[in-house]
């Protein structure tokens, strides 16, 4: 038996498809957020708020993938 070293699961294409899928989602939840500011007649703080940590848990993670891709978390 040959020993290999585990690479996690998110190396080669299962990281660029998880990039561009979250690329995606951080995109929309912007837009999403800044439509729901701009055009909503009846805005309530606890949709903001959810609005708000939908926005926010989205654009980290997708910093985190971006930081893995160039290799700054290993």
């Amino acid at each position: 038996m040959v020993y290999t070293i585990y690479n996690g699961v998110l190396t080669g294409n299962w990281l660029i498809f998880f990039l561009v899928l979250f690329s995606i989602l951080t995109v929309a939840s912007v837009i999403w957020f800044i439509l729901y500011i701009e055009m909503s007649q009846r805005r309530n703080w606890k949709l903001t708020l959810l609005i708000v940590i939908i926005t926010s848990l989205i654009t980290a993670f997708e910093i985190q993938l971006i930081l893995l891709q160039i290799g700054v978390i290993i």
